[in-house]
Order: C-alpha cells, then sequence, then structure tokens
C-alpha cells in the first residue's frame, strides 16, 4: 500500500503516510477510504506526512485530486490539518500542494515534523481550553 492512514481516538489524531512512490489517484482513494471509515471523527486534527515521497501525476489526476480536496476532504474536515514535505517532492508539486493548502481552511504546511505535530498541539489544546471556559 502506498499510502495509509490511521485513526487513532484515544490520542484525538489522524496521521496519513506515505511510502516512496504515491500517485494523485492513490491519495485519492485513499481520501475516500478515510471519509467513509466508520471510526472517521471530522473534529480530529490530522497530521500528513509526505516526506520522503515521490508523487507522480498527471494532468488528469492533478485535477481529480484539487477537486476531491476543496470539495470532499474540506467540506468533511472540521479539525485543523497540518502537512509535513521535504525536498524529495519536486519544485512543481511543492507549489502546486503550497497553492491547494493556502485554500484549506485550517490548514498549514510545514517542513518539520515536530513544528507540525507541535502546532497542532498548541492550537487543539487552545481551543479545548476554549470551549471549556465557555461551559463554565
Amino acid at each position: 500500500m502506498p499510502c495509509a492512514y490511521h485513526i487513532n481516538l484515544e490520542e484525538e489524531l489522524v496521521t496519513v503516510t506515505g511510502s516512496l512512490q504515491v500517485t494523485l489517484r492513490d491519495a485519492v482513494e485513499l481520501g475516500i477510504r478515510l471519509l467513509n471509515d466508520p471510526e472517521f471523527c471530522s473534529a480530529l486534527p490530522h497530521l500528513i506526512d509526505l516526506r520522503g515521497l515521490e508523487i507522480h501525476r498527471s494532468t488528469e489526476e492533478s485535477a481529480q485530486f484539487k477537486a476531491f480536496v476543496l470539495n470532499q476532504y474540506c467540506k468533511s474536515v472540521k479539525g485543523l490539518v497540518a502537512v509535513v514535505v521535504d525536498d524529495s517532492l519536486d519544485r512543481k508539486a511543492l507549489a502546486a500542494l503550497y497553492h491547494l493548502m493556502s485554500r484549506v481552511r485550517g490548514g498549514e504546511l510545514f517542513d518539520n515534523y515536530e513544528h507540525a505535530l507541535r502546532w497542532l498541539m498548541r492550537n487543539e489544546f487552545a481551543a479545548t481550553a476554549s470551549l471549556k471556559n465557555l461551559r463554565q
């Protein structure tokens, strides 16, 4: 399996990873499985790790991926989304991902895994604290 996800309800985090070579079709299929998973919770934050990946894409797959992210994924995910990249992605893929992430509400692009994780934890803690204060 070139890419996979894990829903950790105990830690309240969804992680998505890939290995070596992934097509955008693989990514869309994974996203559809994630959104249809009975354990999927729209409020959970997502940590998407794209380090070390080589993404193969065609123009048609790029359009399908963009449509999936903007029309299905964004409408289904209410939690924060941190995407971690490195220089294994070519410049064109990085630019496309940057532009796509700028349209994802609560989405942020990182070049450091630990920074992405800290950003998620800090923001999720702040959101949880705000909810607790409102209840009191």
